[in-house]
C-alpha cells in the first residue's frame, strides 16, 4: 500500500501527491491520502497515531510512504517511535527546515532524524529537494539526507516542489515508486 502524507495546509486537487492517488488507483494499486487531523493545526502526535493505524490496516503488507513538507517530519517521527517493521520505503519531497521557525508546527521540531532507524529501509529512501526552497536550504536537505543515510537529489529551480511551483502531474515520484518496487 502507498500512502501519500500531505504537508501543512494539506493537499488540493492540483497537487501531485493527488494526482499521482488518483493515478495510481485508476490503475489499481492500492494508494490513499492520509487523512490527517487539523492540517492548518497539525499536532505530532496525532498524525503519527494516524499514519500508525495506516500501518496497521495494511494488515502486514508492506507500506510505502511518499510524503511532502511537514509529512516528512510526521514520517520521520513515526520511524523514531516504531522503526520500519512493515515500511517498505519513504520520499521525502521538501522537508522544511529542522529550525523552521513556524509556531504552527513547533510540535515536530526538531525532527529525531535517528539513522538507526531508518537503516532498514534507507537503500529505498530518497530525499528530493529543490536549490531554492523558501522553506529549507539545499544544505539543509543534504544534511537531513545524510543524517539519515539515504540518498538525495537536487531538483533546479523547484521551490517547495508543490502546486504554487508547478508541480502536478509530475515523474519524479512516479519513476521513484516504479525503483522501489512499490509499484509494477
Amino acid at each position: 500500500m502507498i500512502v501519500m502524507v500531505y504537508g501543512y495546509e494539506g493537499t488540493n486537487p492540483g497537487h501531485w501527491q493527488t494526482l499521482l492517488t488518483q493515478e495510481l488507483t485508476a490503475k489499481g494499486t492500492p494508494c490513499v491520502i492520509a487523512d490527517l487531523p487539523e492540517p492548518l493545526a497539525p499536532d505530532k502526535d496525532v498524525w503519527v497515531a494516524c499514519l500508525d493505524d495506516y500501518i496497521r490496516k495494511a494488515e502486514g503488507e508492506p507500506v510505502t510512504f511518499v510524503c511532502h513538507s511537514l509529512g516528512c517530519w510526521a514520517v520521520d517521527h513515526l520511524l523514531a517511535e516504531r522503526g520500519a517493521e512493515q515500511i517498505h520505503a519513504v520520499l521525502l519531497v521538501a522537508p522544511p527546515s529542522p529550525y523552521l521557525l513556524f509556531e504552527a508546527v513547533q510540535s515536530f521540531l526538531p525532527p529525531p532524524l535517528k539513522r538507526e532507524a531508518w537503516a532498514p529501509i534507507a537503500a529505498r529512501s530518497l530525499l528530493l529537494g529543490a536549490d531554492n526552497d523558501d522553506y529549507a536550504s539545499s544544505e539543509e536537505h543534504a544534511e537531513i539526507a545524510r543524517d539519515l543515510g539515504i540518498a538525495h537529489r537536487v531538483v533546479p529551480g523547484g521551490h517547495h516542489l508543490n502546486t504554487d511551483a508547478g508541480y502536478g502531474d509530475w515523474d519524479l515520484p512516479r519513476q521513484w515508486l516504479a525503483e522501489v518496487g512499490a509499484t509494477p
